[in-house]
């Protein structure tokens, strides 16, 4: 009997350590994981410097480009016949040339950007914002003159301004604790009608 009790006691301390072995090597591999997770997001001051003196000026010409952009869309679902006016048109054209100065979506491709994961992440987001800005002028332009759905255009441009403020956030450091407003949904309506905003926009 005491060399049984004493071969289930050896058993069970050399158990009891092989767990505490892999609970120590358990805590070392979260450990170096969470290290390296953090060193991987974090971006260095002189990479940051570096896209911001790449992107500085194009950013305030995509901004201004999401500004005029929207304001063209409010005032054709007010009253589409404004489509038609030298006004419009001349803020049509604005846009247009804020965004070539931003840069078109091969031009933002070719730059060269510091290799940090999340300046390139953001950059990616910022080259969709160049094919997305495109997309929604060529839309409103084509389909100004039906008095039909602009809600491609609109929600182009919702995106774009997303991916726009989520850029400007992490370039300027914007060190709010408010959330980027997240993009909105705009529905679909019949060529000749005209929807009360509050009806055509909802939340995602």
């Amino acid at each position: 009997m005491a060399l049984q009790k004493k071969t289930r006691l050896v058993y069970d301390n050399g158990y009891g350590k092989k767990l505490i072995m892999l609970a120590k090597n358990f805590i070392l591999l979260i450990s170096f994981f969470i290290i390296s997770v953090s060193c991987e997001e974090k971006i260095s001051e002189s990479d940051l410097n570096n896209y911001k003196s790449i992107m500085d000026v194009r950013l305030g010409h995509l901004g201004n480009a999401i500004i005029l952009q929207g304001r063209l869309l409010d005032a054709f679902n007010l009253r589409n016949d404004r489509s038609d006016e030298d006004h419009f048109k001349e803020a049509e054209e604005l846009v247009r040339g804020h965004l070539e100065s931003f840069g078109r979506p091969d031009d933002l491709e070719d730059l060269k950007i510091p290799n940090s994961r999340k300046i390139q992440e953001i950059h990616r987001s910022l080259i969709e914002a160049s094919e997305l800005m495109i997309s929604a002028t060529n839309a409103l332009e084509d389909n100004a003159w039906l008095g039909g759905s602009v809600s491609f255009a609109e929600r182009n441009l919702e995106v774009a301004r997303f991916n726009f403020q989520n850029a400007v956030k992490l370039v300027y450091k914007v060190g709010d604790d408010k959330d980027v407003k997240p993009v909105m949904e705009y529905e679909e309506y019949e060529v000749g009608e005209t929807p009360f905003k509050s009806d055509k926009i909802k939340s995602d």
